[in-house]
C-alpha cells in the first residue's frame, strides 16, 4: 500500500497541510515586511513561536519548532470521523468525533479548541458558530473529505457542504468548493487548471439545483465565492509569481473585520497554488508571505498542492520537523488508513459497475 501513487497523494495531502500550518503559525500576526526583516527574507523554514500556547494556536511549550495549530488538529478529527464511518462520513459521524475529542481531552487546551465546534454539533441551529460569522472553520480542516471522495469532485462537493455545519452562510460553499478541488487533485493525471475547473463546475451545478434554473442569469443574485475566485485566479494566471500576486489580491478582496474569513482563505490558497503552478514549496511560501490568517492559507494551499504532487513534491527538510513536533498523531498511519478505505470504496464501486453491467 505504501508504494502506491494513491498513498503518496493521500500522505502528501496530510503532510502538506500540516507543514503549511506549522510554518505559518509562528508568524501569523506578522506583516510580510516584519517577516523579511526578522528572518532575512521570505520565510522558508520552521521558526519557534514567540507567544504562549493558545486554543487557536500551537499547544507546545518552549522553543520547539514544527508545531501545528488548531487547523490541523481539527483536520485530524475529520479523519477520525471518516474512520468511524468506515468511509464517507455523515454529519453525525463528525459530531461524534467532536464529542469524543471534547470529552476525552487531556487538558484545557485540547478541550478549549474543540469546544466551539462541539457545541455547534450539539445545539444545531440554536448555536451560531463564531457568532454566525462565515469563518474558515470548516475549510481549514476538511481536506480529508476530498481524499475519501477521490476523483469524484461532485460527490466531494456535496459531502463538504453537508459537513460544513461548523460554519455559516457562504462559507459552507467555500468549504465545499475546496473539498471538490482536493478530490479532483487526487486524479493520477491531475492538473492545476483541471482542479480549479472541476471545483468550480461542482459548485455551479449544486448552486443551480439549490437556487433554481434562472440563478445563473439573474442579475441581482450574487455568488461571492465565484465573484472573488474568478478575479483572483485571473491575476494568478497572469503573474505566475506567488509574491507578485499579493498586492493585486489585496485590492480585489474586500477586507472586513473578520480575520479568519472563508472566502479569503479559499481564494488566497487557490490563487497561490495556481500562481505556483502546483509547486508545494512555492504555494506554501506565497501563502505565508501574504499576511493575515497565513497559517490557514498555507495549510489549505499545502494540502491541495500535496494532493497534486504526492509526498515526493514536498521538500524533504520540511517533513521530519512536523512529524517530530506533533507526536500525538501518526500522520503516516492516518494516511494508510485513509488509503485502505479509498481502496475499499474502489473495489465496491467496481463490483457495483459489474452488477449494473449485467443488467444491461
Amino acid at each position: 500500500m505504501e508504494n502506491t501513487r494513491l498513498f503518496s497523494k493521500v500522505y502528501g495531502c496530510l503532510l502538506g497541510g500540516a507543514i503549511g500550518d506549522a510554518l505559518g503559525g509562528p508568524v501569523e500576526h506578522m506583516t510580510p515586511e516584519e517577516i523579511r526583516t526578522t528572518y532575512n527574507g521570505n520565510l522558508d523554514r520552521y521558526v519557534p513561536y514567540n507567544r504562549p500556547p493558545a486554543h487557536h494556536a500551537h499547544f507546545a511549550e518552549g522553543d520547539a519548532i514544527g508545531n501545528y495549530t488548531d487547523d490541523t488538529r481539527l483536520k485530524h478529527i475529520h479523519c477520525r470521523a471518516i474512520f468511524r464511518a468506515g468511509g464517507k462520513p455523515r454529519p453525525g459521524d463528525l459530531a461524534l468525533a467532536l464529542a469524543e475529542a471534547y470529552h476525552q481531552a487531556p487538558d484545557d487546551l485540547h478541550e478549549g479548541f474543540v469546544e466551539e465546534y462541539y457545541m455547534k454539533a450539539i445545539w444545531g441551529e440554536d448555536k451560531a458558530a463564531f457568532g454566525g460569522e462565515p469563518t474558515n472553520g470548516s475549510l481549514m480542516a476538511n481536506s480529508p473529505l476530498g481524499l475519501i471522495s477521490a476523483c469524484r469532485p461532485h460527490e466531494a462537493y456535496q459531502l463538504g457542504f453537508d459537513l460544513a455545519f461548523l460554519t455559516a452562510g457562504y462559507a459552507k460553499s467555500s468549504s465545499a468548493l475546496y473539498v471538490a478541488a482536493v478530490a479532483e487533485a487526487m486524479r493520477p493525471d491531475a492538473t492545476v487548471d483541471g482542479v480549479i475547473s472541476a471545483a468550480r463546475e461542482a459548485h455551479i451545478a449544486f448552486s443551480r439545483r439549490r437556487e433554481g434554473d434562472h440563478w445563473h442569469n439573474t442579475e441581482w443574485r450574487y455568488d461571492p465565492n465565484i465573484q472573488f475566485l474568478d478575479k483572483a485566479l485571473e491575476v494568478a494566471r497572469r503573474e505566475r509569481d506567488v509574491f507578485a500576486i499579493r498586492e493585486p489580491l489585496m485590492e480585489i478582496l474586500e477586507w472586513g473585520h473578520l480575520f479568519s474569513e472563508a472566502i479569503h482563505t479559499l481564494v488566497v490558497a487557490l490563487s497561490m497554488v495556481v500562481a505556483a503552478e502546483g509547486d508545494v514549496k512555492q504555494s506554501i511560501m506565497g501563502a505565508i508571505m501574504y499576511g493575515r490568517d497565513k497559517d490557514s492559507y498555507a495549510s489549505v494551499a499545502g494540502a491541495l498542492a500535496g494532493a497534486l504532487n504526492g509526498v515526493d513534491g514536498i521538500p524533504p527538510e520540511w517533513i521530519q520537523p512536523v512529524i517530530d513536533g506533533n507526536p500525538e498523531v501518526d500522520m503516516r498511519d492516518y494516511a494508510l488508513r485513509l488509503t485502505a478505505l479509498i481502496q475499499q470504496d474502489y473495489q465496491q464501486a467496481r463490483a457495483n459497475i459489474d452488477d449494473l453491467g449485467a443488467l444491461l
